[in-house]
């Protein structure tokens, strides 16, 4: 485990891979400088990480707009996990046990391809899974047999054959760890049996990543941040508060129709700070140093060098206002990354 203290880098790391946003200002005052141990679990155990992360399965499985699975047992599943009424794989039972799931997925091909390719990581083109493909096919259709080496006659034991199977296991964590490092979970990876055992320690595991010396060495790698990140996190940094739904998913959808989405995310900038309820740093008097630094420590998560600051102090001091030095760094292309 890595014990070292939390410093604002690693804060903005750890808030955007749980929360899918920066940190707020009262984050950044009661976790920059305390021990790692103390923070990862108080944001992981959230009921926004909780939120995030099913919002990150759903958005996985395609499950978008007219498709996203609606009701009161859907939306009370990230509070629900927070409590541990629900594991990780209960969860994702929800989502492909859905009318979404089988709306966005009709038809035997499609059904039973989505679940062994995004469940279980397999490629069902490859010769030894098609026997496996025909048999959920089948079984699909309401004929009964075997499928994974289980009895199943019906598509919600196709659903269960699928999640029991210890491939789910393993690729759920395969993917949380290739997003939180960048790199493939290891074949001997022990965590893959531990959680396959019991799935309540599926979101222990990820605070012991979270903690570990190897997600701290990968912050000095800065990655774009995604449709979602960068939304919530404009939202968080300029109007201190989380997008609406409808807000997220029209912006998101602007955002994602453009082959670069770049000149459309410095627009969005550049709207909500010309807005009456945007909320920038506070400016004191004869203290523009100061200013400048709060402004790199809140959009870019570090202190500006020498060189930064005499440029960003200089332009103030000629005349510049507030809201130009915040909308030069929230345009940055440092800005787009995390």
């Amino acid at each position: 485990m890595f014990r070292g203290a939390v410093t604002p880098r690693l804060l903005q790391r750890l808030c955007y891979d749980l929360v899918q946003r920066g940190p707020t200002e009262a984050e950044r005052r009661n976790f920059v400088g305390a021990e790692v141990g103390a923070v990862v679990p108080r944001l992981l155990q959230s009921r926004e990480a909780k939120a995030e992360w099913f919002e990150e399965q759903l958005y996985y499985f395609l499950l978008l707009d007219q498709f996203r699975p609606r009701g009161e047992a859907i939306d009370r599943i990230p509070a629900r996990l927070q409590k541990g009424e629900l594991d990780a794989r209960a969860a994702i039972a929800e989502i492909v046990l859905s009318t979404g799931f089988s709306l966005r997925n009709p038809g035997n091909d499609t059904f039973v391809t989505v679940l062994l390719e995004q469940c279980l990581g397999y490629r069902v083109q490859d010769k030894d899974k098609k026997p496996v493909l025909e048999a959920g096919k089948k079984i699909y259709d309401g004929k009964k047999g075997r499928f994974l080496g289980r009895d199943a006659a019906t598509q919600a034991d196709l659903v269960q054959a699928v999640l029991q199977h210890p491939d789910f296991a393993r690729h759920l964590l395969a993917r949380q760890h290739e997003r939180l490092f960048g790199a493939p979970l290891p074949k001997d990876a022990p965590e893959v049996a531990a959680v396959q055992q019991d799935w309540t320690k599926f979101f222990a595991v990820i605070g012991d990543w979270l903690q570990g010396g190897a997600y701290a060495q990968a912050v000095a790698q800065r990655r774009g941040k995604s449709e979602r990140q960068f939304l919530r996190g404009l939202y968080q940094d300029l109007l201190e508060r989380a997008p609406g739904e409808d807000e997220l998913r029209n912006l998101r959808n602007a955002l994602t129709a453009m082959a670069d989405p770049a000149p459309l995310r410095a627009v969005l900038a550049k709207v909500i700070l010309d807005s009456k309820d945007a909320r920038l740093p506070a400016r004191g008097s004869g203290h523009d140093d100061e200013f400048v630094r709060q402004c790199f420590l809140r959009y870019l998560a570090r202190e500006p060098g020498d060189s930064e600051l005499r440029v960003f102090t200089g332009a103030l001091q000629q005349g510049a206002s507030p809201l130009q030095i915040v909308r030069a760094l929230v345009g940055s292309l440092e800005y787009q990354t995390y």
